[in-house]
């Protein structure tokens, strides 16, 4: 629908600020008259639209005029000064109830929102269009009075506004980006739909498959039952063909059964590939219309290739599993039957019996597991697989990025603000609905968790400022916080070093202790450009000599005592863990830096990292500490080191810093949330900076609030996800070839199972190589886990 906007010279004298009010009251009682949603979204966008037009065409009018010396006073005062903020603010609060119907409407269509929070929606929407035209329609008899006032001293209005530049053509061009928002927003909303319908098909399709396969569970159930059944019944062996032709019948269904995988994905591939990337109209924010774009195709190919499949392979491997055992157990007792009938006696019957007993329970079995993973199935499918999710402010499946089509004048008047607040709180209304609605499973531990980690997540509009915490890289020298005590005993080690002594370090501690930091500072300030860094699968440089490494540590340690002998560099290796592969075991690599750093630390200065809990583990099988003549442990830094490690960060962003209530808070009640962040977090300078990061949020006007973390992190593990956390936690990373290597016989299917769920709760995360790796949010409440549980020293 496109709605006219008059040329100038269709205009009339009819056209005046009287006619455009007797167009406002017609307009006003439609709306008043309106009884659903569906009505109300059209009259906006048709009727207001009109109205909006008319009031263009009309104001253009007399702009004209005023290049002619025809204009009236009255009229360019009434249309072009007094009343032109107040109706802007009045197409603005339309173009956002508009868009606001629209997604209730969407949400409606997916079943996420009940029938009565929609018709509650519609009043409220409805009252807050009515209230806001009633203050416009007053900001209308304010200005003619204030006209009769002037026309009263004769005088004329127009010297209320004789040193002012016209701001008409200003307005006019504002007003014309928020109509083309209107259809922005409509154009948008039918294609949504179809993306709706697409969603929807996958959803029932998945349904389908998974109904079919229990289904078949059910029917092998009852197949067996009657056989059973029959064989109770036999009085003589002329009633073993009856139960033969049976048997025959549930083997030839087996057969003609199963569920493929390929099927399935080329069936959801072709209702996907209609899918494209798109830009949605999404939310509002103080006059901004926020867009969201999104690639449909590649969010939901991905998010079904590692959220879904991976339960619907379990499900149908469990199936054909019970189908293999169930066709193998009939053919079995056919034997068995046939023998009977041979030796033509029925004692043995009884055995047989007692067999397809067995082979019931095992089915009931198969059948509640199926169900517990059908479960999953639907929480995700009605959960998750949610068009309407765009709406949300979490990410839709994968990433989305925020553009704005108007720029909105700070000064927005106060009526205006307090109706955007009234939107607000309408639609955080009805999204409260929505989450009542989808919240079907118990606040259990699992859930806990997984809000949890979301909580601590790096939240988009969070970044610039989370930046200042998590990015050591990103600071520069000026914002490192000395480590006294630490640095001393370095610059001791390398005092003695330089005068002839064997000096080697180990520097241990937890995740984000700050391990790398301290080695790297140290070799800069000490070494210049005589730095050895040995990194896996990388290119290194000896005095212009280059040569690449592997995982193989002693080779590469042959090449630097090889290399070198012009100076006398400082070696550093940070994080010993990932020095393995299925060539050359951690252990092989460890006893050859154990040997280097005995032998060749007098003329080449070595630094190694490593984690406290793998520091014990070694020592339990060599002499591995003792190699170093120097050890630094970085898991507890001192609090006024972290408190000014903060006060840095957190100056370098030029926000200020408030508390819940929006008071600024002073430095003394900023060290006491450090001084608690830290005794949580044990003093572990890189834990309490992330832990700052995610209980810190940007708000508008520069301030950052600090907001005290309302979860934590719950122990749900099962004892093979202990294994695997363990292994992970020690080694750095892991994937299912590793895993099933380290455990040798003792892997079985709740290993694969265990990974997905870690994979699933993002506990684990999968990196660019195919690697598992712990997600940083959680490391020390994983570390604080396994050592309660007795799995790590």
């Amino acid at each position: 629908m496109e709605t006219k906007v008059l040329e100038t010279s269709e205009v009339t004298s009819d056209y005046s600020s009287k006619k455009f009010e007797s167009e406002l009251d017609e307009y006003k009682y439609t709306l008043d008259t309106i009884t659903n949603s569906e009505r109300l979204r059209r009259t906006i966008l048709l009727n207001f639209s009109e109205l909006a037009n008319f009031y263009i065409s009309t104001s253009a009018y007399h702009f004209q005029e005023i290049t002619s010396k025809n204009e009236d006073s009255k009229e360019c005062y009434i249309l072009h000064y007094a009343l032109a903020k107040s109706f802007k603010d009045l197409m603005l609060i339309h173009r956002d109830v508009f868009l606001q119907l629209q997604i209730a409407s969407h949400k409606a269509e997916e079943n996420v929102v009940e029938n009565e929070s929609i018709a509650a929606h519609f009043t409220e929407s409805k009252s807050i269009l009515l209230q806001a035209l009633n203050g416009f329609h007053k900001s209308i008899e304010q200005e003619y009075r204030t006209i009769a006032r002037f026309e009263k001293g004769n005088k004329d209005i127009c010297n209320k506004t004789k040193h002012h530049q016209n701001p008409w053509p200003v307005y006019k061009v504002q007003f014309e980006n928020i109509l083309e928002q209107f259809q922005l927003i409509e154009t948008a909303g039918l294609t949504f739909q179809k993306v709706i319908e697409i969603f929807n098909s996958i959803k029932n399709y998945t349904v389908n498959s998974y109904e079919s396969s229990l289904e078949e569970a059910q029917n092998s159930k009852a197949s067996i039952a009657a056989v059973a059944q029959s064989l109770e019944k036999m009085d003589d062996n002329e009633d073993i063909a009856i139960v033969l032709t049976e048997i025959d019948f549930a083997v030839k269904k087996i057969e003609t059964s199963g569920r493929k995988l390929e099927g399935f994905a080329d069936l959801v591939e072709e209702k996907v590939k209609s899918l494209v990337t798109l830009n949605f109209p999404t939310a509002t924010n103080e006059g901004l219309l926020l867009i969201k774009k999104i690639d449909f195709n590649r969010s939901v190919k991905k998010w079904l290739d590692y959220e879904l499949l991976p339960y619907l392979i379990d499900l149908w491997e469990n199936q054909n599993n019970l189908a293999s055992f169930y066709k193998h157990s009939l053919l079995n007792l056919k034997s068995s039957l046939k023998l009977i009938r041979n030796n033509k006696s029925l004692s043995p019957v009884h055995s047989q019996i007692a067999t397809l007993k067995e082979i019931q329970n095992t089915i009931v079995v198969n059948i509640e597991r199926q169900q517990q993973i059908i479960s999953q199935i639907e929480n995700k499918l009605f959960n998750q697989l949610l068009a309407t999710n765009i709406y949300g402010t979490e990410e839709f499946l994968e990433v989305s990025f925020q553009s704005s089509l108007n720029q909105y004048t700070s000064g927005s008047s106060g009526f205006l603000m307090r109706s955007f607040q009234k939107i607000k709180s309408t639609i955080n209304s009805l999204n409260s609905s929505y989450e009542q609605t989808i919240s079907t499973s118990p606040d259990n531990l699992v859930e806990k968790s997984i809000n949890c980690i979301n909580f601590r997540m790096v939240k988009e509009e969070n970044a610039h400022y989370d930046t200042l915490f998590l990015n050591k890289n990103f600071i520069g020298d000026l914002f490192l916080v000395p480590r006294i005590e630490e640095e001393n005993k370095l610059d001791v080690s390398f005092n003695n070093w330089q005068k002839g002594f064997n000096k080697s370090v180990l520097i241990t501690g937890n995740n984000l202790s700050g391990k790398s930091t301290l080695m790297e500072d140290f070799a800069k300030k000490h070494f210049g450009k005589d730095i050895v860094l040995l990194e896996t699968d990388s290119t290194i440089t000896i005095e212009g000599r280059k040569f690449k490494t592997t995982q193989n540590l002693k080779e590469s340690l042959q090449e630097v005592s090889k290399n070198i002998y012009n100076t006398k560099p400082v070696l550093l290796i940070d994080d010993l863990e990932f020095w393995r592969s299925d060539e050359i075991s951690f252990l092989d690599n460890v006893r050859a830096l154990v040997n280097f750093a005995l032998s060749e630390s007098d003329r080449i200065f070595v630094m190694v990292s490593i984690s406290k809990a793998m520091q014990k583990h070694l020592d339990q099988r060599l002499p591995f500490s003792n190699a170093f003549t120097t050890r630094i442990d970085l898991n507890k830094t001192n609090p006024e080191e972290i408190f000014k490690a903060v006060l840095i960060r957190h100056g370098a962003s030029h926000k200020k810093l408030v508390n819940k209530d929006r008071n600024l808070m002073s430095p003394k009640q900023i060290e006491q949330k450090v001084q608690e962040l830290s005794s949580n977090f044990k003093n572990n300078i890189g834990e309490v900076l992330q832990a700052w990061a995610y209980s810190t949020k940007m708000m508008d006007n520069n301030l950052v609030i600090f907001e005290e973390a309302d979860c934590s992190f719950e122990d749900f593990f099962s004892s093979e996800e202990l294994i695997i956390l363990k292994y992970v936690y020690l080694y750095k990373y892991i994937n299912e070839v590793l895993l099933k290597n380290f455990l040798g016989k003792g892997y079985n299917i709740n290993f694969d199972l265990g990974i997905k769920r870690l994979v699933n709760t993002k506990v684990l995360w999968r990196n660019s190589k195919g690697n598992l790796i712990l997600n940083r949010v959680i490391t020390s409440d994983v570390f604080e886990i396994l050592r309660y549980r007795g799995i790590i020293n």
